[in-house]
């Protein structure tokens, strides 16, 4: 019983590993039981989030994290580098280690990992941040902004 219980675990975690990246509000209905979220009402152009669930690695990226302040994300913090296969360069990215909770925003300036099985690769400082020694499990939530808002800046 055991080994079939572990077994639907795994292949649950598999499934879900190599999924892609879902819209927030798909999730967010599935969770509420398909009821629609109700809009916000916004002069500025929505932020698409998209979230990902996978298996994250580091690699020595010699670069070193960067403060950053953005007024519509309400963000002031540092932000770390990450390499991700499809993500467009300069997209806004927050890292969440479910393990222990830490929380990292990171910016996309590479392409991999070459991996099969991992969603993305951290810089050192970045692995360190989120308390990563070799490899973990790992959340994502995508910010997608309009190129002018931050991809652009550098």
């Amino acid at each position: 019983m055991r080994f079939f219980a572990g077994s639907v675990v795994f292949l649950t975690l598999a499934v879900v590993a190599s999924a892609a990246p879902q819209p927030m509000e798909q999730i967010a209905m599935k969770i509420r039981g398909n009821q629609p979220v109700s809009p916000l009402y916004s002069l500025q152009a929505p932020i698409q989030i998209l979230a990902e669930f996978g298996i994250a690695s580091w690699y020595d990226c010699p670069t070193r994290p960067e403060p950053i302040v953005h007024q519509r994300l309400r963000i002031k913090d540092k932000i770390y580098h990450i390499a991700h296969k499809t993500l467009p360069f300069g997209t806004l990215v927050k890292v969440i280690n479910p393990a222990n909770g830490r929380k990292i925003f990171c910016r996309v300036i590479d392409r991999g990992p070459f991996i099969s099985g991992r969603i993305i690769d951290l810089d050192a400082f970045g692995a360190k941040a989120l308390g990563i020694n070799g490899i973990s499990r790992i959340a994502i939530k995508i910010f997608r902004l309009s190129p002018d808002q931050f991809a652009m800046k550098r």
